[in-house]
């Protein structure tokens, strides 16, 4: 049980890291749509390649931001009835949840959305707006990281709740 949640503390501390990083991509957004605000209605400029650009960072955070959100217990669950649950129902949930939901999911959109990344590889995808941003395909290519990202999470709760139960905790 140790290696269990010995491995569990290394994922969590692998997507924390990962959470803190795209913490940094907000205020890298929160600057690029001031600036974008400013050049366009100051000085009557704007730049399709900068808008498309916040949309990938925003898409950046949406899809690295899920597991950390989801570490640290803020994604969406009813939480009107977990907080009422006892301590052994909830290690439960913790791992019925993963184990039976958010695992197979997130293998299902890893494998549905790998054929679509692939494809946008493949063609060298690229921005359909003139003066949009070329490399499409690795905005593309977030789904699955993030996703990937959501199953690391997934596995360290899910190993934490089987040390806990064998634990008798």
């Amino acid at each position: 049980m140790k290696n269990l949640l010995l491995i569990s503390k290394r994922l969590d501390a692998s997507i924390e890291r990962i959470g803190q990083i795209s913490s940094w991509l907000i205020f890298v957004l929160v600057v690029l749509v001031a600036g974008d605000v400013l050049f366009r209605y100051f000085f009557h400029v704007s730049s399709i390649a900068e808008q498309e650009f916040q949309w990938h960072i925003l898409a950046a955070i949406a899809m690295f931001g899920s597991a950390y959100t989801f570490q640290q217990g803020e994604h969406v669950r009813v939480d009107l009835f977990y907080h009422s649950y006892s301590e052994k129902l909830k290690i439960w949930m913790d791992l019925l949840i993963p184990l039976l939901i958010i695992i197979p999911y997130s293998v299902f959109i890893i494998y549905l959305s790998s054929d679509y990344v692939a494809q946008s590889f493949a063609t060298g995808e690229v921005s359909p707006d003139p003066g949009g941003l070329p490399y499409r395909y690795l905005v593309k290519s977030l789904i699955p990281l993030g996703f990937t990202l959501i199953l690391i999470q997934a596995v360290a709760i899910l190993f934490r709740s089987i040390t806990k139960i064998k634990e008798g905790n």
